[in-house]
């Protein structure tokens, strides 16, 4: 699952779920979103719930190799 916003909107829950889960080590941030036409999507964390928009899955990006 995904949260759809802005790139502040994930950026925000980024930061909220880093913060929450204290993270060390090699592991530094919860996940980097991902821009797909214009919005934003982040991996969803089951502990962690926002106001944005829930998706399944992002969309697939076509890109051709000229």
């Amino acid at each position: 699952m995904y949260y759809k916003g802005t790139q502040a909107e994930c950026d925000a829950y980024n930061s909220l779920v880093t913060s929450g889960q204290n993270y060390s080590g090699t592991t530094t941030q919860w996940s980097e979103p991902n821009e797909v036409d214009g919005f934003c999507y982040i991996v969803k964390h089951s502990s962690y719930i926002a106001e944005m928009e829930e998706v399944e899955s992002m969309p697939i990006v076509n890109e051709e190799i000229i």
